[in-house]
């Protein structure tokens, strides 16, 4: 049976909380039921292009097929439409993004390409005031790095993220910058290669939110090997700077996967990384309960 998040591991979550000291490192999962997931873009890809690998729910690499059937131009538009139609619902106060932009976290590091997060921020009910995030993206690119739109921190170099104002990071790119989304498998290796020799690609405070810890993972497949050698990157190759305190969500596995659940725990045990089994709307919706009843004592 999967392990559960002890009383301890909660009281220390919530205390970095508290103290600004815990970054959401956020993944597509998180959107589910509000937007299609990667591998659902590619499934329609790979069966509208004719893709002929068995992998069709590989984005990355379905993506690559059909930027060389297709276009590049054309990979974008379609995302871009599919995004923003099936985006375009509000959200409601229990969404998993409503609830996370009421916890008091000033950085978000996220791999989707949308803006729904930034969304729920500038909504959020819970301060007197609305939320006021800044908005940028990875610099992965020459071409990005050489354009004229400058980062959040050369326009205003006296911002520090705050609870007010606070942080978004598209790792991955962000939707309306299109030279900046991350999609096919060369983009992918040219984010890991950049990042690793150029770490200042990535902005300082995420830098130090990553190398430092703890980092809250939500919504990013266990299957994504993407995401877990861009994680290994980032966040140092034995992770061994991440605090304790660092949680990585999971959504619970079907059953008669006891083997894969045990093998996901030691791996992340080791890195001391503790696992939540659930959906991220049943971990927020619980992390938002215990979070309410520590402010109100």
């Amino acid at each position: 049976m999967p392990s559960q998040l002890a009383e301890s591991d909660w009281s220390l979550l919530l205390s970095r909380i508290e103290g600004g000291a815990c970054t959401p490192f956020l993944g597509p999962g998180l959107n589910l039921g509000k937007l299609p997931l990667p591998g659902d873009i590619a499934m329609r890809w790979a069966e509208e292009g004719g893709y002929p690998l068995e992998d069709r729910w590989n984005f990355p690499r379905v993506a690559q097929f059909m930027a060389l059937e297709r276009g590049p131009r054309w990979l974008l538009d379609d995302l871009a439409t599919t995004l923003s139609t099936a985006g375009a619902e509000a959200l409601t106060p229990d969404d998993p993004l409503s609830i996370l932009a009421e916890l008091p976290f000033t950085t978000y590091v996220t791999t989707a390409h949308d803006d729904l997060l930034v969304r729920a921020l500038r909504a959020s009910k819970s301060r007197s005031a609305p939320r006021r995030p800044r908005i940028d993206h990875c610099r992965w690119s020459d071409g990005l790095r050489s354009s004229s739109l400058a980062t959040a921190f050369e326009q205003d170099p006296s911002y520090v993220p705050s609870v007010d104002e606070p942080f978004v990071f598209h790792l991955n790119g962000q939707l309306p910058v299109e030279d900046s989304l991350v999609l096919t498998e060369d983009d992918h290796f040219d984010l890991l290669v950049a990042t690793a020799r150029h770490p200042n690609r990535v902005p300082p405070p995420v830098q130090r939110a990553l190398r430092g810890g703890p980092l809250l993972f939500i919504g990013q497949p266990l299957t994504d090997w993407n995401f877990r050698a861009l994680r290994r990157s980032l966040c140092g190759a034995d992770f061994s700077g991440l605090q304790a305190g660092t949680v990585s969500v999971h959504a619970p596995l079907p059953a008669g996967n006891d083997e894969v659940v045990r093998l996901v725990e030691r791996n992340d045990a080791r890195v001391s990384v503790k696992v939540y089994w659930g959906s991220a709307q049943e971990f927020l919706q619980e992390l938002r309960e215990r979070w309410s009843r520590a402010s109100r004592s």
